[in-house]
């Protein structure tokens, strides 16, 4: 196989882990039965034993006991080695399978156009706000309330008042159409990629909002008309900001997920199959006591290799 090194390494560390692991947990059993018996030989109390007796059943179960207080604590230590060198080859595989694997790929291409998606869902906020403004803006310059101690608008002033509102709400349409077109193209690479995989999964479908021609339709609408279905936009576009904008960002975070799960499953399928060879080809027959010390000095290489890391990131984040 055409691995790198670092993860030939750990793959190796895993299997000899795994090794060490059914070996002394081979011991444990045997120690366990070994126990069993010389408990059975245990002599009577008092004068029927003779202290001779008594002191060879203590000297053997002594010994059994600390055999497999010994055992359990290597498997403690192997116990703690499986869970490093796991979320080291973890990693090592993230890092490498974006490279090898085109499945694997396609997961992740997929899960970052979900959150270009989100992104270019969460800029349509500002803009749907202004499109319920706008579109108050023209509820009320159509009806206009009077104002204390002011005589009311004169037609002429209300029609020069409604046909700025209508100016205003065509602006803010185009604007949020525009918005519309960008979210739906990148709706469209998300399908693209996810044909690729057959796996069916497709982000939200967000409302159509209003058309510039249902402007043009508003303008020549009676007053009361007109009034209505700019109060009916008004709470589409502030329901769009409010449930409706938490609803979609909550479907996407799921498909989101969904393509990240799916990566994991090509890596944990590559994984046991590497698991499966290193096992048949990285490992010899060594002593446990061997090995389980140089997992360890692994391990504690790479935690070193770890904090040096984090530490010179500070420094430079710092410096910054």
């Amino acid at each position: 196989m055409n691995l790198p090194t670092e993860i030939v390494a750990l793959l190796q560390d895993e299997a000899y882990t795994v090794l060490c692991q059914e070996s002394l947990n081979e011991a444990l059993a045997r120690i366990s039965r070994e126990k069993e018996e010389i408990l059975s030989t245990r002599p009577p109390f008092g004068v029927l034993a003779s202290s001779q007796t008594r002191q060879i059943f203590q000297t053997s179960l002594r010994s059994a006991l600390d055999n497999e207080a010994g055992l359990r604590t290597r498997l403690d230590q192997l116990s703690q080695i499986d869970l490093w060198v796991k979320g080291e080859i973890e990693q090592a595989l993230r890092r490498f399978l974006p490279a090898s694997s085109q499945d694997f790929r396609t997961c992740l291409e997929a899960a970052n156009v979900v959150t270009r998606w989100e992104q270019a869902v969460q800029s349509l906020h500002d803009v749907a706000l202004a499109l319920a403004r706008d579109a108050r803006g023209v509820a009320a310059a159509i009806n206009p309330l009077p104002l204390p101690n002011a005589p009311p608008p004169s037609p002429t002033l209300i029609e020069q008042a409604r046909i700025r509102a209508l100016t205003n709400l065509r602006i803010t349409i185009v604007a949020i159409q525009s918005g519309l077109s960008d979210v739906q193209e990148i709706r469209g690479q998300f399908a693209q990629l996810c044909d690729e995989q057959a796996d069916g999964l497709q982000l939200p479908v967000l409302p159509e909002f209003r058309a510039l021609s249902w402007v043009d339709r508003l303008a020549g609408l009676p007053g009361g008309q007109a009034t209505a279905e700019a109060v009916r936009c008004e709470a589409e576009a502030r329901g769009f900001c409010g449930e409706g904008l938490k609803i979609l960002l909550q479907q996407s975070a799921e498909v989101r997920e969904a393509c990240y799960d799916a990566g994991q499953t090509i890596l944990a399928q590559y994984w046991r199959q590497l698991r499966a060879y290193a096992q048949a080809n990285y490992v010899r027959e060594r002593d446990v006591d061997e090995v389980i010390a140089e997992l360890s000095q692994h391990r504690l290489a790479s935690e070193v290799t770890r904090r040096q890391s984090s530490f010179e990131a500070a420094n430079v984040a710092t410096m910054r």
